[in-house]
């Protein structure tokens, strides 16, 4: 019987993820602070509501995230004055230095995912994972 293709996107993700943990465990972030630490680098000082909606995670568990990654002196959250309880949030120093780890860290893998295929074949791979994002969300991969 031949791999569906949702057996291979799951296992597939599921070795990326096994390869990428320890990793970045090793330079000290928790699983969704990756994520968040890229949408701040492309939207530093942005709200944590954008933040939620972007990347698609609930308020109460973005808070919890935040919470954790300004305790670790990854980020640092702001009051914007005339709105009390709206939060700005930034990368601090020590999130560039972690952020440009992880980008790091993330070429490592990308390097053994890839390897035995054209960068034409990569391109195209990208495109195609691209084009079924779409069509499950409706939106676009930035």
């Amino acid at each position: 019987m031949p791999v569906t293709i949702h057996k291979a996107l799951v296992q597939t993700a599921r070795a990326r993820k096994n390869r990428i943990r320890p990793e970045i465990d090793r330079i000290g972030l928790s699983p969704g602070q990756p994520k968040v630490l890229t949408y701040l680098s492309e939207h530093n000082e942005c709200m944590q509501k954008d933040i939620a909606e972007a990347l698609d995670i609930e308020p109460a568990t973005i808070s919890q995230i935040l919470a954790k990654m300004e305790q670790s002196g990854l980020i640092r959250r702001m009051n914007f004055a005339e709105r009390k309880r709206a939060d700005r949030v930034s990368i601090t120093d020590k999130g560039w230095e972690a952020f440009a780890q992880w980008l790091q860290i993330c070429k490592q893998v990308d390097d053994i995912s890839f390897r035995g295929f054209s960068q034409p074949e990569r391109e195209q791979m990208v495109r195609y994972l691209c084009r079924m994002y779409r069509n499950l969300t409706g939106k676009d991969l930035s």
